[in-house]
């Protein structure tokens, strides 16, 4: 029987969106969560698309309930932003969620640490594609210390398993196909989205499943639309491109409160 192309049979890349078992990642959980409870400093580093975002949303499910969380994305801040204004409008003892801290100035990282010593933030995780590009002061570098996960590649048998968690059909696309995906994908997050759009292609051709002709299509389809997507996630208005960074002309400021 074939399947009608509706929202539930497609894949939300927004992690901060989803709420699907976070898979292979059982140490970095434990981690992020200890950190947290103990009023720590934790980085989490990792190449684009290996799943930081996913990680702090883990970590939102499991303290949302009490109203002290907030989630930054660094890359998509206005750059003239004071985070002490921010903060000063929440209560004492969030947990800071800073995404792409790579991107904040040198000057915001030091009213967090202000606001850390001052107990108004309970605990910070700051997520980085790497740690040599941050504005980072001595005094947080020294707080993290080791406190820091790099977040590994996840292997072909894991990267199925978020598949098949997310989407149950498994005759659409064979393991076979999805394996053939997998070492093409530079990413787990590219894996999803080129799985994403085989589906799509199929349930909009009206085929029965997915050959291994079709991957042919999916490079240059799926790159272009990568690069040509540049949509905010809050208002789903066009991004404007300023310098190398993309930001939204109506939602400058990208932070939620849980």
């Amino acid at each position: 029987m074939k399947l009608k192309l509706n929202k539930k049979n497609l894949f939300n890349l927004n992690p901060l969106e989803t709420d699907f078992e976070l898979i292979g990642r059982d140490l970095e959980t434990k981690e992020i969560l200890y950190r947290i409870l103990s009023s720590g400093m934790l980085l989490v580093e990792g190449n684009t698309g290996s799943g930081k975002t996913a990680l702090l949303k883990y970590a939102i499910d499991n303290f949302k309930g009490k109203g002290k969380v907030i989630y930054l994305d660094c890359q998509r801040l206005n750059k003239r932003l004071n985070i002490s204004d921010l903060l000063r409008k929440k209560p004492n003892g969030m947990i800071l969620l800073l995404d792409n801290v790579q991107e904040l100035s040198k000057r915001n990282n030091l009213r967090i640490k202000d606001a850390y010593d001052k107990n108004s933030i309970k605990s910070i995780v700051f997520t980085t594609t790497d740690y040599d590009l941050i504005n980072f002061t001595n005094s947080i570098k020294d707080r993290i210390g080791n406190n820091i996960i790099r977040l590994r590649k996840l292997n072909e048998n894991e990267s199925l398993e978020i598949i098949r968690d997310r989407f149950d059909n498994d005759d659409l696309i064979s393991e076979d196909i999805l394996k053939e995906i997998f070492v093409q994908a530079k990413s787990i997050k590219v894996f999803i989205f080129k799985c994403n759009e085989l589906i799509k292609y199929v349930l909009e051709n009206g085929l029965e499943q997915a050959t291994m002709s079709h991957i042919s299509i999916l490079p240059d389809y799926v790159d272009q639309k990568i690069e040509n997507t540049k949509l905010c996630n809050e208002c789903d208005a066009k991004l404007i491109k300023f310098g190398n960074y993309w930001r939204c002309e109506y939602c400058d400021l990208f932070c939620f409160l849980w």
